[in-house]
């Protein structure tokens, strides 16, 4: 792979259209950057415009998509984006938006590609920072694992394995050449499952898609106009590229099998933490807990139990988890029971139970329990209703010995809701 110079766009360009999930409408600007500003996203909708830099230390969420926060802003589903600069070869780039997700355009990488086509792209004086991965780095769960290793150049080689009458086993092995990209891969569109679509709608997602700009699978066709006829595994292919861009340009054979945006975020943290000489011996197992495996780590039953599932977790790090907030729990018999909002001293405890999470998981932790010393800087952003999901991203910011330090930001449908900072001390429990 060649060391070339970098380069921005020869001038803005708009792309307008409805965010995927969020169904919101949104007004997005691809605008040149200078030389070393890396991709960088601004939310014009908020007070001063806050920026949140497209890097892996800003990941705060995996869920069906890749959600980015900083500067107390979010954005999410930032992946076709991202894979649109990648497969460009932008590197510098503001990326001014009116809501927090980018339009869905056509489901692929493809509209964003085009438009920066159209405007043409120039050379800047500095030469791109290509990362050459000199080491291999890997997660696994189970079957499902990513590998990336060190290559003269840039491979994918992604298998899926479906269940789906039509889709089966599909296997893609891609040099990444500008040329491929742009005709095999950046066309590709999400894809969903009619079984599904319920299940996200009532998570908040899926609002603005539609057979045209998602490939919808029902349980014997397809209801949309395919693309490609292996245009599942060519979209997986595009979320890597889009996902592992937090990185910015890298030199690597990336091997993945039944993986997603989860575990794109994992292996690229790891890239990231050594190449500052920041590496730890991280787990590369992924690891995600069901609410029985709550149970095992949290001491809380019903109806003080307030964190349904783990999504990710890094054991005394980090860990995201959700709470789905139905009409049948206790609190909305007494609490407005005709204006039913769940009661704010309950979302602090939804939060601070995922930071317990992550603070107990540890085997010299089981058993104990994490109480709170102090509660501060709590903000509510936006009131939580039944059939909401709170999405909740923990991070541990400071231990020392039995005492810690947690931020917490909880947000529905991509909104921030709720945030904290807790702090806490780990006891054994009273006999």
């Amino acid at each position: 792979m060649e060391n070339f110079q970098q380069q921005t766009l020869a001038a803005e360009v708009a792309c307008n259209g409805i965010g995927l999930h969020s169904g919101k409408p949104v007004e997005l600007k691809l605008v040149p950057a200078p030389a070393d500003t890396g991709i960088v996203f601004i939310r014009t909708d908020l007070p001063n415009k806050p920026h949140v830099r497209a890097v892996t230390a800003n990941i705060t969420s995996t869920l069906k998509a890749t959600t980015l926060s900083e500067n107390n802003a979010e954005v999410f589903t930032v992946e076709h984006v991202m894979a649109a600069l990648a497969m460009t070869r932008i590197d510098n780039c503001f990326v001014e938006m009116s809501s927090p997700e980018p339009p869905v355009a056509d489901g692929s990488a493809d509209t964003f590609v085009q438009a920066i086509l159209k405007v043409g792209r120039v050379t800047q004086d500095k030469k791109r920072n290509v990362y050459k991965v000199d080491k291999a780095f890997a997660v696994y769960d189970k079957d499902r694992y990513i590998c990336v290793l060190p290559y003269d150049g840039y491979r994918i080689t992604f298998t899926s394995i479906n269940s789906h009458p039509m889709l089966g086993t599909q296997v893609f092995d891609l040099e990444c050449t500008e040329d491929r990209l742009l005709e095999d891969i950046a066309p590709a569109r999400t894809v969903a499952f009619v079984e599904e679509l319920d299940a996200m709608r009532k998570m908040g997602m899926g609002k603005g898609g539609t057979t045209e700009n998602v490939v919808v699978f029902d349980t014997d066709k397809i209801l949309s106009v395919p693309r490609f006829k292996d245009e599942l595994i060519r979209h997986k292919i595009l979320d890597v590229i889009g996902d592992l861009y937090l990185l910015g340009p890298i030199q690597a054979h990336v091997i993945a099998m039944k993986t997603g945006h989860a575990f794109n975020a994992n292996v690229a943290k790891q890239i990231d933490d050594y190449r500052n000489d920041k590496f730890e011996a991280r787990s590369k197992k992924m690891i995600t807990l069901d609410i029985r495996e709550i149970q095992k780590v949290l001491p809380h039953r019903y109806p003080m139990l307030l964190v349904d599932r783990i999504l990710e977790l890094e054991p005394m790090k980090r860990a995201v988890g959700i709470k789905n907030i139905t009409m049948n729990e206790s609190q909305f018999m007494g609490h407005f029971p005709g204006d039913p909002i769940m009661p704010g001293i309950m979302l602090i405890e939804a939060m601070a139970q995922v930071g317990g999470v992550a603070m107990l998981y540890p085997e010299e932790n089981r058993g104990k329990i994490a109480v709170f010393g102090k509660i501060d800087k709590v903000r509510f952003r936006k009131q939580v209703v039944p059939g909401d999901q709170l999405v909740t991203t923990a991070i541990v910011t400071k231990v020392r010995g039995t005492m810690g330090v947690i931020n917490c930001r909880g947000t529905v449908d991509g909104e921030l809701a709720c945030e904290g900072e807790f702090f806490f001390a780990i006891m054994d429990p009273k006999e």
